[in-house]
């Protein structure tokens, strides 16, 4: 039975979702695109061009790891789908090509999620208070934050999640068709963001409905329709980019370590274990109190629909971990999926099993506000955090200026030179094709020997994540090359990496000298 809309609730809806929009939009254009958002907002700016996110428009080459690798012979980008890219190439359409415009669509997307997520956890539970922890728990999530104010498509595979679990809690209530529909188009959504994501949903969708199947009357029939209209969507995709011929990315080494440090994130970032042990205490207490005679802590009963729905949830958890875990690298940005999935559970399991009101909502202070809770976890999954705000820090950090190497770099060649110069580095550096629209040639895959001689020559990229040694510069080049000094920030090389182990809340108060080569204007 849903609970009455009072005035108070709907005040606390809106106060919700103001405080979500400020997380979302303020000082949204606060510091420059990274790597990862620069390539997204490149290939978008090509697909302006030329309608497709081509790899390169005759002056620079987009490329990660050589053009054979994440380029077709038509040199369109196939390392991977293309969402992100047309929402990015929509926003400049319509607002023209800015830091802001470049993260408005996801930052939107982010909002979304958080008014989609109510609106299911309302569905699911059927109350405001379940409701509303869940919403809290979104939207006070340091992780959640970074990656939805990012020209990436992380906001929206979260968003896909959350439609997913629509479309699956449908099919449970048996609104067959309909939940058919919104389970394909998320799924469909998320492959055309990242397909490794797909994987483990799909997989858990089967295992959930094998379990559940005995008391849900031909949910097969339309999980399989809805299976099978997601294939013909994915279709074109697969047989245009063949995603198989990616294989060879994906290794096995270093899997049980992985997995430990993936732990290690959801318990800090994510769900804290400490909060597994609340249904323990639960049945202790209980067993200890006369069997639960008294009415103050008997639990929410769980029905049916929600019992399957939370199964659902608790395998995909695994599956994900099990699947992202034969990625290369290790990254928070893979399983940013189940951001609400962590979400809902910690709502139902607070409301569930924490029946003294006062205790409950202390519970949700200190797992929105601190990180005491994760503090309180296994010895094993706590190393390298101390006790913090995350979400305090977060938003000091969102409406403080910031101004970092990157944006040094780029003011000095502003200055200094102009769209029609090169630079020679061994990095990708898409920000600074962003920035500059100048020619940036990645000497790791052109030989510099091949092609007329670079106007500046860098050592190191300014928007390098990796604290890497500098570059000498090639001998061919040295006696018609000056160096020069600026002086910079001495920002983290990492530093607007959405991972909140890596990110740099505010300028460094430090500078360093970041040495240049400009070609010698007698030589041109």
């Amino acid at each position: 039975m849903t609970t009455p809309l009072r005035h108070g609730v709907v005040a606390v809806y809106i106060v919700l979702t103001i405080i979500t929009a400020m997380a979302m939009f303020y000082n949204l254009g606060g510091r420059p695109l990274w790597g990862d958002e620069a390539e997204t907002a490149v290939l978008a700016a090509n697909v302006m061009k030329y309608g497709l996110p081509v790899s390169t428009d005759g002056k620079n080459t987009i490329t990660l790891y050589g053009k054979a690798v994440d380029s077709n012979d038509n040199n369109v980008w196939t390392w991977r789908p293309w969402l992100d890219e047309y929402l990015t190439a929509a926003s400049f359409s319509m607002l023209g090509k800015s830091t802001v415009a470049a993260r408005l669509p996801f930052a939107f997307l982010g909002l979304l999620s958080a008014i989609l997520l109510a609106r299911l956890v309302y569905k699911i539970y059927e109350t405001h208070e379940t409701t509303i922890i869940a919403v809290l728990c979104l939207i006070t999530s340091e992780l959640f934050i970074l990656h939805a104010r990012q020209c990436r498509y992380y906001s929206v595979v979260i968003f896909a999640e959350i439609w997913l679990i629509l479309g699956l809690y449908r099919i449970i209530r048996g609104r067959g068709r309909s939940g058919a529909f919104h389970m394909s188009m998320a799924l469909a959504t998320a492959f055309y963001c990242n397909y490794i994501i797909v994987i483990g949903n799909i997989i858990a969708i089967v295992f959930t409905v094998i379990l559940v199947q005995e008391r849900r009357q031909r949910i097969w029939r339309y999980v399989i329709s809805g299976f099978a209209a997601f294939a013909l969507m994915a279709a074109p995709w697969i047989l245009y980019a063949r995603p198989w011929s990616q294989a060879g990315q994906l290794n096995n080494r270093l899997y049980i370590p992985k997995l430990h440090y993936y732990a290690v994130e959801i318990n800090f970032h994510m769900f804290p274990f400490a909060l597994l042990l609340i249904p323990a205490a639960y049945f202790i207490f209980r067993r200890f109190s006369g069997g639960g005679q008294n009415i103050s802590i008997e639990k929410t009963p769980i029905q049916p629909a929600q019992k399957d729905v939370e199964l659902f949830l608790w395998i995909v958890i695994p599956l994900q971990l099990a699947i992202i875990s034969i990625m290369p690298g290790l990254f928070v940005r893979y399983f940013v999926p189940l951001i609400p999935v962590f979400c809902i559970l910690q709502a139902a399991l607070l409301v569930r099993y924490v029946k003294v009101g006062l205790l409950r909502y202390a519970l949700v202070g200190l797992l929105c506000l601190t990180n005491i809770l994760s503090i309180l976890g296994l010895y094993f999954f706590r190393y390298g955090h101390k006790p913090a705000f995350p979400i305090i820090n977060l938003m000091r950090s969102i409406a403080t200026p910031y101004e970092g190497r990157l944006d040094d770099v780029a003011a000095f060649l502003k200055k200094e030179a102009t769209p029609n110069d090169s630079i020679l580095v061994f990095d990708s550096e898409f920000p600074l094709i962003f920035y500059t629209d100048m020619r940036i040639i990645d000497g790791r895959f052109i030989s510099g020997r091949d092609m007329p001689p670079p106007d500046w020559f860098f050592p190191i990229g300014p928007s390098c994540v990796f604290d890497m040694k500098p570059d000498n510069i090639p001998d061919y080049l040295s006696k018609d090359f000056t160096p020069i000094e600026i002086e910079v920030h001495k920002s983290k090389r990492a530093g607007s990496i959405p991972d909140p182990d890596k990110y740099e809340y505010f300028t460094a108060k430090e500078k360093e000298k970041f040495v240049i080569y400009r070609r010698n204007s007698g030589t041109k």
